[in-house]
């Protein structure tokens, strides 16, 4: 495979906020790259230094074999598109938005219809040219911009939390577009949507901090699937300056400021189990019944069932002196600043 773009310990700092530090990834050329990481993590500042759109502080980034300068990086901007976690809109309607940038390159209108056309037949939204682009539903608008960026044929699709505040049915369907696009070109998603990363990449880059602490096959990734336990997405309102988060049946407080939707993890090893409600600080205490067991060397994974299904990590001494098994009713408590905002 021809190497396409290559970091050598590139950092990026804000001021005195470091948002990458000393990053090393080397992306080939055809293939689908996942980026996952907490919030903060810096995969925002990595998808747009890969665009073209910021300059590393410190470090070098190669793209086709060329070290990037000032003056050559416009070329990298020409090859690459970028689609934002939440998309901008000129005034009008859908038509004027993806026609944009094909009329920048002087596309005959004629060409840029049929273009137009076939981008929003891409993204299942034909027919849609007419409507006003900022009053669409945001499912459609993120299918929008993804239209917008496909229609100029990218060499490089770069994807920034394409379905971070969209239902599962908007969801499915951005994913599966994705997909489809992948052929011919190479992509760098980001997401928290660890079944859209199991699914669409080959190879995965896990960041924390700015840093690239992993890098592999995601299902051979420690961090992935340490992950993937806890992880819920629901309706986030503030009250009293803590998030209150509805998952399915149950409300989970969390020390942030955050409305709208939003997925959460709380770590297993987080989460306190009792036999019965206990006066503590924690903001979070729910009461259910123990529905899975898994010993794992010296611990032991217990499912515990309280409205939604939370994984808990005990030791195998505390599960046989609390007797411990599927059936028996408990209590789960954890901290409001132990909830992680993905």
């Amino acid at each position: 495979m021809t190497i396409l773009y290559d970091l050598d310990g590139v950092s990026k700092h804000y001021g005195g906020v470091m948002a990458l530090d000393d990053v090393s990834v080397v992306i080939e050329e055809g293939e689908t790259l996942g980026v996952v990481g907490q919030s903060g993590a810096g995969k925002t500042t990595l998808l747009r230094i890969l665009s073209g759109l910021e300059e590393p502080t410190h470090g070098s980034i190669a793209f086709k074999g060329r070290g990037l300068e000032a003056s050559t990086r416009s070329s990298l901007r020409r090859c690459t598109t970028m689609i934002f976690q939440t998309p901008l809109f000129l005034r009008g309607d859908v038509y004027i938005n993806i026609a944009y940038g094909l009329r920048l390159r002087k596309i005959p209108e004629d060409k840029v219809k049929e273009l137009v056309a076939e981008a929003l037949d891409r993204v299942r939204l034909g027919g849609y040219e007419d409507r006003p682009a900022r009053r669409l539903s945001g499912g459609e608008q993120q299918r929008i911009a993804l239209a917008r960026a496909l229609v100029l044929d990218p060499e490089v699709l770069l994807v920034d939390e394409p379905t971070s505040n969209l239902d599962a049915a908007n969801t499915k369907v951005i994913s599966a577009i994705i997909e489809e696009e992948k052929q011919g070109r190479t992509i760098v998603v980001s997401t928290h949507d660890l079944d859209m990363i199991k699914r669409l990449t080959g190879r995965t880059v896990f960041m924390e901090g700015g840093r690239v602490t992993e890098e592999g096959a995601p299902s051979e990734l420690v961090s992935i699937t340490r992950l993937s336990e806890n992880v819920f997405t629901g309706v986030s309102r503030v009250v009293e300056g803590v998030a209150q988060i509805a998952v399915g049946n149950v409300v989970v407080r969390a020390a942030v400021d955050r409305t709208g939707r939003a997925t959460i993890h709380v770590k297993p090893e987080d989460i306190i189990v009792s036999l019965s409600r206990i006066e503590t600080s924690a903001r979070n205490q729910f009461e259910g019944t123990v529905v899975g067991v898994e010993s794992l060397n010296n611990i032991v994974l217990l499912r515990v069932d309280v409205g939604e299904t939370f994984t808990v990590q005990v030791t195998n001494r505390s599960f046989k002196e609390m007797g411990l098994n599927v059936g028996r009713r408990v209590f789960i408590s954890f901290k409001a600043s132990s909830v992680i905002v993905l």
